[in-house]
């Protein structure tokens, strides 16, 4: 891992200081590109990258089970919540009406 963090900063040295003088842009971003697929290469290779690469197959064996809500369960879902929101921002809204009034009270 650690080479592939070196390779990574050697070819943003690369990109930054420039001692090729490469005119364009363009060869110094292909440049960097190919650094950083090199060390993409090296971290997966690496025993780090090896479980990174389990994990997210792991990942995707565990999202082919999950059960996904059809439209019509998601749009009733989220009507229930607005008209939870519509409702608690009204009791809220009371609530304050009260306290305010009350402070004013015991203030005046």
């Amino acid at each position: 891992m650690i080479v592939s963090i070196l390779i990574v900063v050697a070819f943003l040295a690369l990109y930054i200081v420039d001692p090729l003088e490469l005119n364009t842009k363009l060869y110094k971003v292909l440049l960097l590109l190919a650094g950083l697929v090199l060390a993409a290469f090296v971290f997966f290779k690496a025993p780090q990258g090896v479980r990174l690469n389990a994990f997210f197959k792991e990942t995707k064996i565990e999202l082919r089970k999950v059960v996904w809500p059809t439209r019509d369960e998601t749009v009733k879902t989220t009507g229930m919540i607005m008209v939870a929101v519509v409702i608690v921002a009204i009791f809220l809204w009371i609530v304050d009406a009260i306290l305010t009034w009350a402070v004013q009270l015991l203030t005046n």
